[in-house]
């Protein structure tokens, strides 16, 4: 329990809130609210910009943009989808290697349970036309065509009939 102390002559002064400083003021309501809505909008900013910064550093390490290889005057970096389509379910994953093999870039290998008519390769743009010429080097004789709605930038379609290099 604390103990009475003597009164002395400060004690015997009325309070004068005017002047005395900040910290010794009495906060009213308004003055309470204010300070809430300040952390409150503190608070916000703090964790959306932690949040945002977190998500784009994630989204740059896990996805990073590739590099553009040129060699002579082709861009090896352009990634190569092959689908096949032969009915064997056996060309894709070895025509995929053979492609990774010569420095090209292999995201993808579909199987479709269809069988293609014919061996092609779809390109969505004319500049690709010179990596889907050295993939019909790689591949064998193969018709290039134009389709800007393909859903990949090149595919290599394995169709019916299609033999490996070397076989």
């Amino acid at each position: 329990m604390a103990k009475d102390k003597p009164t002395d002559s400060l004690d015997l002064l009325d309070a004068d809130y005017e002047h005395v400083g900040r910290h010794r003021a009495r906060k009213t309501a308004k003055d309470r609210w204010v300070e809430l809505a300040w952390l409150t909008f503190a608070s916000v900013l703090l964790s959306a910009g932690g949040y945002y910064g977190l998500q784009y550093g994630v989204a740059q390490l896990s996805s990073p943009q590739p590099t553009h290889k040129i060699v002579n005057g082709i861009d090896i970096s352009t990634p190569i989808t092959v689908i096949d389509a032969t009915g064997t379910r056996k060309y894709g994953s070895s025509m995929g290697q053979l492609l990774l093999d010569a420095g090209l870039v292999v995201p993808y290998t579909r199987y479709l349970d269809i069988t293609l008519t014919a061996s092609s390769i779809h390109i969505q743009d004319e500049s690709y036309r010179p990596l889907a010429k050295k993939i019909v080097k790689l591949l064998g004789n193969m018709k290039i065509v134009l389709k800007p709605k393909a859903k990949y930038p090149i595919e290599v379609r394995l169709g019916k009939g299609f033999t490996a290099p070397g076989e």
